[in-house]
């Protein structure tokens, strides 16, 4: 289909004027961000459950009952028992428990005891904390992922509609082409070239090719505003150009300035000084030496009776240590009698031969492991002051960009106005009026796209930094 160059041109540059895709609904239809959105609330539950798992925890159990038929009757033996935790103190414990017997003809209870524990030294204690505070990086990191996926979507938005300007920028162009070929065609054809002769032909061609070119650059983006709109949730209206569809105006934001931003929230930086510390931690949880301390109180102790044949109440203690491989255990009951006092003595000792040979590769390990810990905070050290200089140059070029293609564009605006009366008095000719009306069209697309380029910055800038008093729960 052939159309008037002058037609082509005034209605292409007439575009961005309509029904614009907007930000909000290409985040709406987001799915990855409704993803995210779903794992901050799975975060949100495993914390709870987190702090559930180490807070007070009480057990009950009725132990397992024993039923006895014989000839005599039916006899029942039950072991009830209760404990009740408090890992915030030295895992300190209580528990109470008791055997119970019952026949047909009488009830017994023995060996009913009430103890507590606690670890005096021990790991457990900060392995707890290194549980607890995984838990909630876990849904830091959730929250995380859910503010940057925003600002993603938000650049893969804007980078789109570059690549829209970018295809309009290319059609303007080549239908200035088009136009000055065009031009010269019709200068062969005054001076009376034949159609047959090469020159004619070659000329002709040209102009068809140019055609040719611009109505498939215009049908190119016609179908990438079709597909633009659909991941905007939305549709182009009917009968409207798909040229027309795009925003006339972007937001103007102001640049970022990246020193605004502490070194220590860098992205990598925070990352590997995290991991250092975790990692730490779990170093200090691997102690070489353990000690933990018990008593308690058993009424009717069978393992002690004293003279009359009666079983006696006891005191109880109990201690455990462990070094490298050697653990040893000790404990004594004491009878609460004056006539048969035999305390029981309990003593456990075992030796793993191969935990002493690696405690020593154990700490040459942890060691090295500190040395790679310091090297990658280093490392984001140095990747963040490259950053910093990348971004400051960039922001630079920006505001160069900006102000160089604002003054062009002023330029030829100013000679588009004086040309448009030149033409409408005869003075010149068309092609001088549309090559000043092109350059000033193209250098207004080139704004919007620096205006792109500040915001797309301003994303780019945060996405290197965790923000976290950004973040709403």
């Amino acid at each position: 289909m052939k159309r008037s160059i002058s037609f082509i041109l005034i209605a292409f540059f007439s575009f961005l004027s309509y029904a614009e895709p907007s930000l909000q609904g290409y985040l709406e239809n987001d799915l990855e961000l409704q993803n995210l959105a779903l794992e901050v609330q799975k975060a949100k539950l495993a914390l709870k459950q987190s702090s559930i798992n180490n807070g007070i925890d009480v057990n009950l159990s009725t132990g397992t009952a024993k039923f006895t038929f014989s000839e005599s009757g039916t006899a029942i033996s039950l072991e009830p028992s209760v404990s009740l935790s408090v890992p915030q103190a030295m895992d300190l414990s209580f528990s109470a428990s008791s055997e119970i017997s019952m026949t047909m003809d009488s009830a017994a209870v023995t060996d009913t005891s009430l103890g507590i524990s606690a670890d005096i030294i021990s790991g457990s204690t900060i392995t707890r904390k290194i549980n607890l505070l995984k838990a909630q990086r876990t849904l830091l990191s959730a929250k995380r992922k859910l503010q940057n996926r925003a600002l993603e979507a938000e650049k893969e938005y804007y980078t789109e509609l570059k690549n829209l300007y970018n295809t309009a920028i290319s059609i303007i162009s080549t239908q200035t082409d088009l136009y000055d070929d065009k031009i010269s065609f019709q200068e062969i054809q005054a001076k009376g070239y034949s159609k047959t002769s090469s020159k004619y032909r070659t000329a002709q061609l040209k102009v068809l090719s140019d055609e040719h070119e611009v109505e498939t650059k215009i049908r190119d983006l016609e179908h990438d505003c079709f597909v633009f709109a659909s991941k905007c949730n939305t549709t182009l209206k009917d009968g409207e150009l798909p040229q027309e569809f795009l925003p006339k105006q972007i937001p103007v934001v102001d640049a970022i300035d990246i020193d605004d931003y502490p070194q220590t929230t860098y992205t990598k930086i925070e990352q590997a000084s995290y991991d250092q510390m975790i990692a730490e931690l779990e170093r200090q949880a691997n102690k070489e030496f353990t000690l933990s301390l018990g008593t308690g109180y058993t009424f009717q102790n069978s393992s002690s009776k004293n003279s009359s044949g009666n079983y006696n109440d006891t005191i109880d203690i109990s201690a455990s240590s462990g070094w490298n491989g050697l653990t040893l255990g000790a404990g004594i009951n004491l009878p609460l009698t004056q006539d048969n006092f035999d305390p029981i003595v309990q003593l456990s000792a075992s030796v793993n031969p191969n935990k002493f040979r690696t405690a020593s590769i154990t700490k040459q390990t942890d060691e090295l492991n500190r040395r790679q810990e310091q090297i990658t905070i280093i490392s984001a050290i140095d990747e963040y002051k490259t950053a910093v200089v990348d971004k400051k140059q960039e922001l630079e070029d920006i505001r160069w960009s900006k102000e160089t293609n604002s003054q062009t564009y002023d330029m030829y605006l100013t000679l588009a106005i004086d040309l448009k009366q030149y033409l409408d008095s005869g003075v010149i000719t068309e092609s001088e009026y549309l090559s000043a009306f092109a350059n000033k069209e193209s250098y207004r697309i080139k704004m919007l796209l620096d205006d792109i380029n500040l915001i797309i910055y301003n994303n780019e800038t945060k996405l290197l930094f965790y923000r976290d008093n950004e973040i709403q729960d």
